[in-house]
This record gives C-alpha cells, sequence and structure tokens, in this order.
C-alpha cells in the first residue's frame, strides 16, 4: 500500500470519528431500534490493511523476541506465536472495518500471554454503546457497580447471564483474548467493565438480554443499547475496576508507618529515599505497610532500595542474592541480539545517556558491545540462555534481622512488571501481603515497540529473558483478601491497623 494511500484511509477514518461525535450528548438517547443505521458500511479494504499489520506485528516478535527462538527452550511460547498469527491471518481476511482491525491486533497481542505484548491503537472511535449498565468482577461475582439514571434500581445486582450464556463463559468469550489473558484473575478484574460496552468487535455478539439477581429476586432484562462517548465512559470503567491508587509518600499511621509508593519510577524513587532517611523509626515500629496499589512497575532497584533500609543491605542480600554478583550475570538479562533490538539500544543510549548518568551509558554501552559480537558472529544472543542456579537455601522463617515489628504489604489488581518483582522479593523476606491478588508476567523483559505499516497501530515485543528467573512471574496471592473498596484509603486504614496488623503475627513466629 502507497503512503498517499495510507494517508487518504487515515483521513477518512478521522473524518468518520469527527462526524460521529459531532453531535455530541445527543447521541447517548438514540435507541437500539434504530441504532445499526448509524454504522459504517464494510469497506474491503480493511482487510488487506489488517493482513499487512498482521504480518509486520508477526515479525516483530519472531525477529526480536527471545521466547521465539528455539535456544531459549520455550516450546509453548512458540507454539502460541503460531496459532495467534494463524487466527490473526483468518481474521484479517473477515475484518471489513476499523474495529474489526483493531479487534484482530488486541486477539494476536493477548494471544501470546504477556501483557507486555500489547497493541496500542493510534486513534479510537469516539461513540461506543452501552445499556445504561457497568459491570464489575467481585471475587466470582459479576455484579452492577454503575448505572445512568433511568437503571438505577440495578445497582448491586449480579449478573448471571446473557442470551442464555452463564456470565463467566459469556466473559470468557468477549473479553477473553480481546482484552485480557484470561487464565490470570487480575486481568480479568481489570476487563470486567467492558463486558457490557459495544465497541462494535465484529468477532462478538452483542447480548440481546441478560439475567440478573437482584434484591427482588431474578430478573430478565432486554438491553437499550445508547450511544455514549468514550471520553465520557472512561472515568467509569476505570473506577469500576475496583483498584486503588496509594500515591507516595511516608507518614504515620497509627503506632506504626505507612510507605505509599504508587509506581517504582522517580516519584517512587523519592520515597524510596525518605524511607532511608527515616529507616531507624521505622525499624522500630511495631509494623509497616508497603502500600503498592496502583504500582504499574518501573524499576525494582527502588524496591531493593526500601529493603535494604528496612532490614540492612547484607541482611537483603543473605535472603534474597546480590544484583550484582550472581552465577547467571547481572540484573540486565541476556539480549536478543537482533538488528532492531540492538538499534533501540543505540537508540536508548543517544536519547537517555546524558540525562541518566554514566553506570546508565556503561549498562547500556556494554550491552550494545556484547549483542553487536553475537550478531556479528551469528549468535542468537549476548549471553547465556541457560542458567544452572545452585541449589537454593532453605527459606528461613519469618522476617530478617533488622525489623522489629511486621512488614505488611498491601497489593491491588494493577501490581504488574517491576511491581511483581518488588512483591517477589518483600515475600521472600517474609513479608504479610495483603489486599488483592497481583497480575502477572513472565521472565522476558524490556520492552519496545513500533508502528505497524498502516500508522493505524503500535506493537510491542520484549528483547531480553531474565535467564536465572522462574518462567512465571505471579500472579501472587494475599495471605488476606480485602473485600471492600480498595480505593477508599481512609477505610483501608483502619482495616490494616486492625484486622491485618493482628492477622499477620509478630515479625517472627
Amino acid at each position: 500500500m502507497t503512503m498517499r494511500r495510507v494517508k487518504r484511509m487515515a483521513a477518512w477514518v478521522g473524518a468518520i470519528v469527527m462526524m460521529t461525535g459531532s453531535a455530541g450528548a445527543a447521541w447517548a438517547q438514540i435507541p437500539s431500534a434504530g441504532i445499526d443505521d448509524f454504522k459504517a458500511p464494510p469497506d474491503p479494504r480493511w482487510g488487506a490493511i489488517t493482513a499487512a499489520d498482521v504480518e509486520a506485528a508477526y515479525r516483530l516478535i519472531r525477529d526480536n523476541h527471545p521466547g521465539a527462538t528455539p535456544e531459549i527452550g520455550d516450546p509453548a511460547f512458540r507454539r502460541a506465536l503460531e496459532a495467534a498469527h494463524a487466527q490473526a491471518q483468518a481474521r484479517a481476511h473477515e475484518a471489513t472495518s476499523y474495529q474489526g482491525y483493531a479487534a484482530t491486533l488486541n486477539a494476536f497481542a493477548n494471544g501470546l500471554g504477556d501483557k507486555h505484548i500489547w497493541s496500542r491503537p493510534t486513534l479510537l472511535p469516539n461513540l461506543v454503546r452501552w445499556p445504561g449498565m457497568v459491570v464489575s468482577k467481585r471475587g466470582e461475582r459479576w455484579v452492577i457497580t454503575d448505572t445512568d439514571e433511568a437503571n438505577h434500581s440495578m445497582m448491586g445486582a449480579a449478573l448471571t447471564a446473557c442470551d442464555g450464556i452463564p456470565v463467566a463463559e459469556f466473559a470468557r468469550r468477549n473479553l477473553g483474548g480481546y482484552r485480557a489473558v484470561w487464565r490470570i484473575g487480575a486481568q480479568q478484574i481489570q476487563a470486567a467493565p467492558w463486558l457490557l460496552i459495544d465497541e462494535e468487535n465484529p468477532f462478538i455478539a452483542r447480548p440481546k438480554a441478560c439475567d440478573f439477581e437482584t434484591a427482588g429476586g431474578a430478573r430478565t432484562m432486554t438491553l437499550d443499547w445508547l450511544r455514549a462517548k468514550r471520553v465520557d465512559l472512561l472515568p467509569r470503567l476505570q473506577k469500576a475496576v475496583g483498584a486503588g491508587a496509594a500515591g507516595f509518600g511516608l507518614r504515620k499511621v497509627g503506632d506504626g508507618y505507612w510507605i505509599a509508593m504508587e509506581d517504582l519510577d522517580a516519584p517512587g524513587k523519592a520515597v524510596a529515599v525518605q524511607v532511608a532517611a527515616e529507616a531507624a523509626a521505622l525499624r522500630a515500629a511495631p509494623f509497616v505497610v508497603l502500600d503498592l496499589r496502583g504500582n504499574g512497575g518501573g524499576s525494582s532497584l527502588i524496591g531493593r532500595e526500601v529493603a535494604a533500609a528496612l532490614f540492612g543491605k547484607s541482611n537483603v542480600e543473605a535472603r534474597l542474592g546480590s544484583l550484582t554478583d550472581t552465577p547467571c550475570g547481572g540484573g540486565d538479562g541476556t539480549w536478543r541480539a537482533s538488528a532492531g533490538n540492538i538499534a533501540n539500544l543505540e537508540f536508548l543510549l543517544e536519547l537517555l545517556g546524558e540525562q541518566n548518568g554514566p553506570e546508565f551509558r556503561k549498562i547500556i554501552g556494554d550491552l550494545i558491545v556484547q549483542a553487536k559480537a553475537a550478531h556479528a558472529k551469528g549468535q542468537p544472543f549476548s549471553g547465556p540462555t541457560h542458567c544452572d542456579r545452585p541449589p537454593a537455601p532453605a527459606k528461613a522463617s519469618g522476617q530478617p534481622d533488622g525489623m522489629k515489628g511486621r512488614l505488611i504489604v498491601l497489593t491491588d489488581n494493577k501490581c504488574f512488571s517491576s511491581c511483581l518483582v518488588v512483591v517477589d522479593d518483600f515475600r521472600s523476606l517474609g513479608a504479610y501481603q495483603v489486599g488483592q491478588a497481583t497480575d502477572a508476567a513472565t521472565r522476558y523483559s524490556e520492552v519496545r515497540e513500533i508502528y505497524l505499516p498502516s500508522g493505524y497501530s503500535m506493537f510491542s515485543t520484549l528483547q531480553a529473558v531474565q535467564v536465572d528467573a522462574d518462567p512465571d512471574i505471579g500472579p501472587f496471592e494475599p495471605a488476606l483478601a480485602y473485600d471492600g473498596d480498595i480505593a477508599d484509603t481512609a477505610a483501608l486504614e483502619r482495616w490494616v491497623t486492625g484486622v491485618a496488623v493482628r492477622q499477620a503475627g509478630p515479625a517472627r513466629p
């Protein structure tokens, strides 16, 4: 496809988005009876666009992802890649709309089983449809937690089936693969609010009627699908996920301390500095809470800094091992020495080298040298692909020396990426996990993404592998689950300082 044609296509799609959005909130009043009159007609051009982008995404993973090579010994990933590719090719031939294009790329990414691999659309239709109700997943129940004014009586009702299909199976069909890796419970929770949102995915069926359990008994409702602006619904959908936002800082709570660390980037680093400055007081406190609600990752080294402040560096290394002196190399992983990954390393060095200082420049510089040397020799990786680790020492019970009181780690379903590493570390240090189960990831690391040929989406791959890590990282289930609103910090503090601290018991049983 020529660039001129791509630009014409982008302008055409943009015009549709603008025109469908121009009527504003009045669209929300259009009932389902005439709603299909406003669907764009099928356009066969989308099949070729989708097929070309599927092939580009496949080549990105095949040629750059460590798991796609036989040297890593991950046949399950290679099978998943080929299966997802074949399915995406079949769907591409059926795509006649932007929505079909987006669904195909999303399903391809989710089929690889790692949320670090994604399709990121560069445009989204302005309008979606909803029946005036939003669903949340609470345990095994699918509950209405938000409605428009007309459906307010349905608040708190449990959704049990749609079009005769039990809700668990209905959700798996309509959300699994398109919005979540379905085997991971946290991702089911994150995707749940989209269950009754119609984005015109042509590969799933919009339900006509659903069954509910209400305070007054069982009820079957015919759904009236209304148009709404995506931007207006997004805050409601995000709230319905039921995750928290820790914020940042160190504060006194009751007799103990509360460390709020919503990410592991610069703001989280500042909190780690605070923790180090107050280490003596925290070590003497009867309990310390590390609040990781909303934490999607960053650098797990920040978590190590917090651990060293609380327990002492030598105690932490005795339990977790050194980050630099390991039998399988340092924490930067073994990189797949592809031309694309090497070019990305060179780009990172040029873009971020000055602002991140000499240590960063040395790490990236050394990786470039290693990867280039391997590439020149026809070797697929910059270093070893397997690690013969010595037998792990028996885990000690309780926390290591350093803290008088109990360390409690608070998580929600948003904990992902480096947050998972931090949770794993602190659990190994004897911390007591409370809250919600975390998300999950794999031992593959170092994300980069590219524009696909059409320009309508970006697609990501992973570039390195932690050869001494377990294949899967998480999900981590809390020792004590919290069933309330985990976003309500005041209520959560009362529960933690009362119930959770008592349940956690002493630092050394």
